[in-house]
């Protein structure tokens, strides 16, 4: 318990500061809609092009990591580039809606949402290092809780992230397939957090019996705080592509592919290289919508619910050549940490 505390603690105070460290960051006057925007390179001739991302970790080094990619691209596609950060995954499908951006970096579950209520296009998804293009939703638990099933959440808390595929489609999912979205008093009770580090947070401060959050911000905390992070998997989820390219329809020509096709190749110069490296990923790689075959699955399992979950708008339909077969989104043993 001692343990827990001060992990506790320490995530707390390092938010905090991270949060300082961030406002003291910020532009003089915010842009609209909440967002912040940053804008990276030289004035350039070419059109703006404005890029959403979704803090998905430490606000800070996320748009640390962002600003050098958006440098290179303002330089290659001599335009400037402007970084427009949103708090919400809900607030970036506003900002396609509203065209405040052309485009996004995004997790599976907006992608799809973007694809489907917006017509949006996806393009690329990340390659990590280790060659890793997919992450897995789990839903973990301490090492020595007593519960030991997802069964065993009947009643409990379990803090999760809204409009993700991680933190709130899968494990809406397993409650559906429990049949707990029928008896609200036996469901588990949501505890909504902004980020998946602060679902590791809720639970080792004991204010949720459990969690639900991408699988490989989980590996990178549980790399850093062992052994003070022991966590256990009850449940994980199908494969789905890492962060996407995601771009406005009416812009996919010329813009679209001029962007992709300048992604694709940042690994065949050292320059380019340098800047994968500080963004953390190998490369950029072409992704298609039949790689989403889970997130529609979930997605066709709780439409009836797909409000009363708390999720926007109408459930996404699955698209000719979404998936080529069906199967569970549920993985049936645990295999590899990620499937790429």
């Amino acid at each position: 318990m001692h343990t827990r505390r001060c992990f506790s603690f320490a995530m707390v105070l390092l938010s905090g500061l991270t949060l300082l460290v961030w406002l003291g960051m910020m532009p003089r006057t915010p842009a609209a809609g909440d967002a912040s925007a940053i804008r990276a390179g030289p004035a350039m001739h070419g059109p703006l092009l404005r890029l959403g991302i979704v803090p998905e970790r430490d606000i800070f080094r996320q748009r640390q990591r962002y600003r050098a990619l958006a440098e290179y691209l303002s330089q290659r596609l001599s335009r400037q580039v402007e970084l427009r950060t949103v708090r919400t995954y809900q607030d970036v499908i506003e900002d396609f809606r509203e065209k405040k951006v052309e485009a996004a970096f995004l997790g599976s579950l907006v992608a799809v949402l973007a694809v489907d209520q917006l017509d949006a296009q996806v393009l690329l998804k990340t390659q990590l290092p280790g060659g890793i293009c997919s992450y897995r939703g789990v839903i973990v638990v301490p090492e020595d809780s007593p519960i030991q099933s997802v069964q065993d959440l009947r009643g409990k808390r379990i803090a999760m992230v809204r409009t993700t595929l991680a933190g709130h489609l899968f494990p809406m999912a397993e409650f559906s397939r429990h049949r707990w979205l029928d008896d609200p008093s036996a469901a588990p009770t949501p505890l909504w957090v902004g980020t998946h580090d602060e679902v590791i947070g809720a639970v080792h401060a004991g204010q949720a019996d459990a969690g639900a959050l991408k699988d490989l911000r989980l590996h990178e905390l549980e790399k850093v705080q062992q052994p003070k992070l022991r966590l256990r998997r009850l449940a994980i989820s199908q494969a789905v592509p890492e962060n996407a390219l995601v771009v406005r329809r009416d812009v996919v020509d010329p813009l679209g592919a001029e962007l992709a096709a300048e992604l694709m190749k940042m690994d065949s110069t050292p320059q380019g290289r340098a800047v994968l490296e500080q963004f953390g990923a190998e490369r950029f790689v072409p992704c298609s919508l039949e790689e989403y075959s889970a997130i529609y699955e979930m997605s066709e399992l709780l439409a009836a619910r797909w409000n009363a979950i708390g999720l926007s708008g109408a459930p996404p339909v699955r698209r000719p050549g979404a998936a080529t077969s069906r199967s569970s989104w549920l993985l049936p043993q645990a295999g590899p940490p990620n499937g790429a």
